[in-house]
């Protein structure tokens, strides 16, 4: 009896989050292709406007900003620099999951907003950093190709809905991240009703390296643990922080099919970075 309570709690915990998740990834997707050309074109202004812009890109929930930053990479048109930017302050689909907690409460507003100004700041400066350390090292990177951008004529509202909201949100999105929500909540309410799950200490550590190891896989799935921990006051920020900085959803899936080194090249970067910052912050304790 006790089993299925907590099983009905989190399936019920999971849909409530997951119907905020699916009306904030419809409203990002059409926000972002009816406006994507618009802001691209600020890209050309200065070479410090590639890191904000990227970051900016990367800061927007979900995949689809990333995804068109990963375009313009692959077409030469943005530098190691505004890809590292646009991966260090991407989160993927765990944004709309932290977004819905904070509509729903379980973390606080403040956290969301010191979490995403955090991620986009630290984009733009690890992406400006990355081309310095990329010109010293005289790193190489694979030829550039062209790519075909998604065009205006395109966007009209059947469309949107066949191919954005059935097809991208409903088809490849939003069933996996249910499962992961609710495999995640259930597990976990599941150990702190039986075993009253506790880290503290040395053993932090272990979770910040564990967090930062998960977030260099090119998927989103497991990080939604962490997510979900943190929302319980399992994990302090700043493991969720290092994890967030590392990890990039499916963000860096398109740039792994085109070049593997590039790819890698790109989590070592962020890797470093989000770990060296992660442990400062818990040293500190936070």
């Amino acid at each position: 009896m006790e089993l299925e309570k907590i099983l009905l709690s989190s399936l019920y915990e999971s849909l409530n989050i997951i119907v905020i998740i699916f009306l904030l990834m419809v409203l990002v997707e059409f926000l972002v292709l009816k406006y994507k050309n618009k802001i691209i074109k600020l890209l050309k202004k200065n070479k410090f406007s590639e890191y904000i812009i990227s970051s900016f890109f990367g800061i927007i929930p979900g995949c689809i900003g990333t995804f068109a930053m990963d375009s313009l990479y692959m077409a030469g048109l943005l530098s190691f620099g505004g890809i590292v930017a646009a991966m260090i302050s991407t989160s993927g689909d765990e944004a709309f999951l932290l977004i819905s907690m904070a509509i729903r409460h379980s973390i606080s507003w403040m956290t969301l907003i010191s979490l995403m100004l955090l991620l986009f700041i630290l984009g733009i400066f690890g992406g400006f950093f990355a081309d310095i350390f990329k010109r010293k090292a005289n790193m190489k990177f694979c030829k550039k190709c062209s790519i075909e951008y998604h065009k205006d004529k395109e966007f009209k509202f059947i469309h949107f809905i066949k191919e954005h909201v059935y097809k991208h949100i409903l088809k490849k999105h939003i069933w996996q991240i249910f499962l992961w929500v609710f495999f995640a909540i259930f597990a976990i309410n599941l150990m702190n009703e039986r075993i009253n799950i506790d880290f503290t200490g040395s053993s932090m550590l272990y979770i910040l390296i564990m967090a930062s190891l998960i977030a260099l896989l090119p998927l989103s799935g497991l990080n939604v643990f962490l997510v979900i921990m943190f929302s319980k006051g399992l994990i302090p920020f700043s493991v969720l922080l290092a994890n967030s900085i590392i990890q990039d959803g499916h963000g860096l899936l398109p740039i792994m099919g085109f070049s593997i080194e590039d790819s890698i090249k790109i989590k070592i970067y962020n890797f470093i970075i989000g770990f060296t910052i992660g442990l400062i912050l818990l040293l500190i304790g936070f």
